[in-house]
């Protein structure tokens, strides 16, 4: 299904022209009681937040007699949370003009969860009315259900007309104002599946769809792959369906529980070779996978995509791809027993490199990891296990080091004052750190010792010397903190083997409260959400999505901060480090970090990768 290096022809596309998935997204769905004055004049602020009440009614019927403008203004809002009908709900809050030429089908823009509603200085006296809204934005959400982070902070007015002693909405801006726990309440997130530039690999980009109708979501989802990756993968993934092609009926179920996926405008199914085939029924599955369907069959104008199968599941795709990639934690399960081991964690404590303990066990650290390096800082095994990348600290500075697990490690030309933890690419040919502020990244040769290569850093000038990095786990992303903040890169290749980093974005900016800020180290927990720890007040250990929507912080229960150190895999529990040494909190969750034998405040653990 992937082969070697190669790279897609240009016909497959990289950009996605405009849809409308989410035309009529989400409005604000709670509202604190009444705590403003609801007559003209008035400039109390009015603090919406969510309530959190089931009982609390999704939208209100209409306007309540006597309502005041600030009430319509703070109804509008509510009832924008209710998309049937076009909002048919909100809308009875405009007046019949604006009721009819509202544009409710704009980008939604995305807020935190506080938004406060005043009136305009001098405003309110019959017959005119003007109402502030104000919040802090995250970003929006575009057409195709992509989130886009562009903090800032939405201002507008409204303002009101008075007709016959009734308050109506009579100028809005276009668009809805969604805050973040409305837009979680009222879509799901759902990784859509493309295709590694050069290489082939899957590859994942998240979208955000809403969730009713939800006899339509499967023929949704698979509109948002149609569309093609966004200007985010540009350059690291194209998509293997050739441009206009499209469903030819609507996504069906069989009477076996199968799901039926029929495209058409993509050519006759007997001119593309069986490769391009296999990709394409590889992208539909995975991403099927997402909202639930595990057997499907891909058909292209009634004739089945790969030739002689009829009907699809997860592990079959995965049974076509390398070993190398069908191992990895960021796929989809195929409910198929893996041939491989996973590999442990370890934690470089002592100078040493060492298995992090298993807590449901009274085993040891064990062993040395790797032998040779007197006195290691930091260490990373490759994707497999098999190897181990460590950075070792001598009398002229600090030094790469790689080798068997298990055996001695070789130095490489990698060193410098200062040299980050090691990272690696999935397929386990690369190993990236940061030396003295700039990224290096070294390929291994036949024998497998470490070559420095080229690797083009420019986008990263102006965001000041990075301290460490992580690839992602599917190697088309790189995380790294410069200043206490996270920047976000695409990695792009070409069939040369050359790489680049795309344009840099910093992860999650904004106010105080709403920033990710104060860090210190990061890793992936899965492809689309990154740990973040540091010295950020009440929140030394935060979870971020690489889009920068979400932001959550897990207990701190036992933590002391600063938070120096940080590990995190699908499925495993993340591992941190503070003033008292090394933590671990399970990947369900918990209300306490537990303490695990054998570290200390310098420890720095990592998981394969």
């Amino acid at each position: 299904m992937t082969g070697g290096s190669r790279r897609r022809s240009p016909s497959r596309r990289s950009a996605r022209p405009a849809r409308a998935v989410l035309a009529a997204v989400l409005g604000l769905v709670a509202l604190l009681p009444a705590g403003c004055a609801t007559v003209p004049g008035s400039s109390d602020v009015t603090v919406l937040r969510r309530v959190g009440d089931p009982a609390e009614p999704s939208a209100p019927p209409g306007p309540a007699r006597g309502a005041g403008p600030l009430e319509i203004v703070r109804g509008w809002i509510l009832a924008s949370g209710s998309t049937a009908e076009r909002h048919s709900a909100a809308r009875a809050f405009l007046s019949p003009a604006t009721a009819g030429s509202w544009d409710d089908g704009a980008s939604p823009t995305v807020v935190s969860d506080r938004v406060d509603t005043t009136f305009v200085a001098g405003s309110g006296q019959s017959p005119d009315a003007s109402v502030r809204v104000r919040a802090d934005k995250l970003g929006v959400l575009r057409p195709d259900g992509a989130f886009v982070a562009d903090p800032g902070t939405v201002d507008v007015t409204v303002r009101l007309t008075q007709d016959n002693g009734v308050w109506r909405i009579a100028d809005l801006p276009p668009g809805t104002i969604v805050r973040r726990t409305d837009l979680r309440a009222n879509t799901r997130p759902v990784r859509i599946w493309f295709q590694a530039a050069v290489g082939g690999a899957p590859v994942a980009e998240t979208r955000y769809l809403a969730t009713s109708p939800a006899r339509s979501v499967a023929s949704r989802v698979l509109d948002e792959l149609l569309s093609g990756p966004s200007e985010d993968l540009r350059g690291a993934a194209l998509s293997a369906l050739p441009a206009g092609a499209m469903l030819r009926s609507a996504v069906g179920t069989s009477a076996d529980g199968v799901t039926t996926v029929d495209l058409t405008r993509i050519g006759p199914v007997d001119a593309l070779d069986e490769a391009r085939r296999t990709e394409i029924a590889q992208q539909i599955v995975l991403t099927l996978a997402g909202v639930g369907i595990d057997r499907v069959a891909p058909s292209v104008d009634g004739e089945p995509l790969v030739e002689g199968r009829t009907e699809l599941g997860v592990g079959d795709v995965l049974a076509a791809l390398p070993p190398v990639v069908r191992e990895r934690p960021d796929l989809p399960s195929g409910n198929t027993a893996s041939t491989a081991a996973t590999p442990p964690a370890l934690v470089v404590t002592g100078g040493r490199v060492l298995t992090v303990p298993d807590p449901s066990t009274a085993t040891t650290n064990g062993p040395d990891l790797v032998t040779g390096v007197d006195d290691a800082r930091s260490a990373s095994l490759s994707p497999d296990g098999r190897d181990v990348a460590v950075v070792g600290n001598g009398l002229d500075g600090m030094r790469l080091w790689v080798g068997r697990t298990g055996a001695a490690a070789t130095p490489s030309p990698v060193a410098g004052r200062v040299v980050s933890r090691p990272s690696w690419t999935p397929d386990g040919t690369e190993v990236w750190t940061v030396v003295d502020g700039t990224p290096v990244r070294a390929v291994r040769g036949a024998g497998g010792a470490l070559t420095p290569v080229a690797l083009d850093t420019a986008p990263l000038a102006g965001y000041g010397p990075p301290s460490t990095l992580r690839l992602s786990p599917d190697g088309t992303k790189v995380a790294l903190v410069s200043g206490g903040r996270v920047l976000i890169a695409t990695v792009i290749r070409d069939t040369g083997g050359g790489a680049r980093l795309g344009p840099v974005r910093v992860l999650r900016p904004g106010p105080v409260g709403e920033a990710l800020a104060g860090v210190l180290d990061v890793t992936w927990s899965q492809t689309d959400r990154l740990v973040a720890v540091g010295t950020a007040l009440g929140r030394p250990v935060q979870v971020a999505s690489v889009d920068g929507l979400e932001l959550d912080s897990p207990t701190t229960t036992n933590l002391t901060p600063p938070v120096t150190a940080v590990a995190a895999a699908p499925e495993r529990p993340t591992l941190v480090v503070d003033q008292g040494g090394l933590w671990s909190l399970p990947a369900s969750g918990g209300d306490v970090w537990s303490s695990v034998p054998g570290g200390s405040n310098s420890s720095v653990p990592a998981y394969p990768g």
